[in-house]
């Protein structure tokens, strides 16, 4: 995003909260203590995830990981509380034509608006509780598919696919334990990253030595991954690193066949503008044998039905993690989560194990997909 992006992006960012604290200052009863701490809570809130990000690398790592949590549930209740103040905007506005508010509201006006207020603050509490529920009890999706091709041996293949971890300040190291004891659970063959493994500063990763967890991932054919958008966001090189301290193999625009029974295909994050066409990295690839394609970002659907792929594995979406922006992601991508099949190209987009900001899921959930995939020959 360049700088007049930024700046409008900051613009409306300050906007909102700026009519949301008009708003909701206007709730509260004329109690200068209880105005005074409201505005501290408010302003500490608004900011807290900014200053995280701006001084990630300053300011101890504690205090980074209280502000980032702080400002990433900000930043996600910040669409129902806007979205409340809206609604009750509309019911104003409606009633000052129409005078359907019974007597009582008029009698206890200014009652009634700090009671809306605490209401709409409880229900964003009870909206967070199961939401976090539904992010730390992943789902294990079932997926069995068959590739009728190829020249490799046949039989069947376990795949283990997680997306979208975001390790960092939010998922820490105790998490990912859990994350490694469930994928390991599945027993699969091959274990596979599909971008986002890592959220937006190296630091935080590094210190809690995530990589003694991730180490510990067991598949006979090994563990894979491709970059997504927000290994970007930090030190690269120091990215690359962690990942092959952690046992990982990192496919950046690359192919691999494994053990001549099917190829994988890692592509580099659509953000980057320089990475390879498909068709210019399955060069010299025989394509008799099935090919797996990992490609973090679905936009992109279309180059492996041209290319014949028989499986493309994404993430990236995360399924628009909370309502109603669910909705939303369903709107700007042909796949946005879960399975398709168009031509001879199966495809699977995942919600993914973690996600951004918050640890809260709202009308989505958190998961990994075991993929038994059966390998036969292909009919004549």
């Amino acid at each position: 995003m360049n700088k007049i992006g930024i700046l409008i992006a900051l613009a409306l960012y300050g906007g909102i909260n700026f009519y949301l604290f008009k708003r909701s200052w206007q709730a509260l009863p004329a109690n200068a203590p209880l105005q005074i701490v409201f505005t501290i809570l408010f302003v500490v809130s608004s900011l807290s995830f900014f200053v995280a990000m701006g001084l990630g690398n300053r300011l101890p790592l504690g205090l980074i990981v209280v502000l980032e949590n702080i400002g990433a549930f900000w930043i996600i209740g910040l669409l129902y509380f806007i979205l409340a103040a809206l609604f009750v905007d509309v019911l104003r506005v409606s009633n000052h034509f129409l005078k359907f508010y019974p007597d009582w509201v008029y009698a206890n006006y200014q009652q009634v608006k700090f009671i809306s207020l605490l209401s709409v603050i409880g229900l964003f509490a009870v909206f967070s509780i199961i939401g976090n529920y539904r992010f730390s009890h992943p789902a294990v999706r079932q997926l069995n598919l068959e590739i009728p091709k190829g020249d490799g041996q046949s039989g069947s293949l376990t795949i283990a696919v997680a997306s979208d971890l975001h390790l960092g300040n939010i998922i820490r190291k105790n998490r990912l334990k859990k994350y490694v004891e469930l994928i390991n659970r599945q027993k699969a063959d091959i274990i596979i990253f599909a971008g986002d493994l890592l959220d937006h500063s190296i630091r935080p990763v590094e210190t809690q030595k995530m990589d003694e967890e991730l180490q510990k991932l067991k598949a006979p054919y090994g563990v894979y991954a491709i970059f997504g958008n927000h290994e970007y966001y930090g030190n690269v090189s120091k990215a690359i690193d962690f990942y092959a301290q952690s046992g990982i193999t990192l496919l950046r625009d690359m192919a691999v066949t494994i053990d001549n029974r099917f190829v994988l295909i890692g592509r580099d994050d659509l953000s980057q503008h320089r990475r390879k066409a498909l068709d210019a990295i399955l060069t010299g690839i025989d394509r008799n044998l099935p090919l797996i394609l990992l490609d973090h970002n679905p936009a992109r659907m279309g180059d492996a039905l041209k290319n014949n792929i028989d499986l493309q594995l994404s993430g990236h979406t995360h399924n628009g993690q909370i309502f109603p922006l669910n909705l939303l992601v369903r709107k700007i991508y042909q796949l946005a989560y879960g399975y398709q099949k168009t031509g001879n190209t199966h495809y699977y987009v995942s919600s993914g194990l973690g996600l951004w900001g918050a640890p809260i899921r709202i009308g989505t959930q958190s998961e990994i997909v075991t993929i038994d995939l059966q390998l036969t020959q292909r009919s004549e």
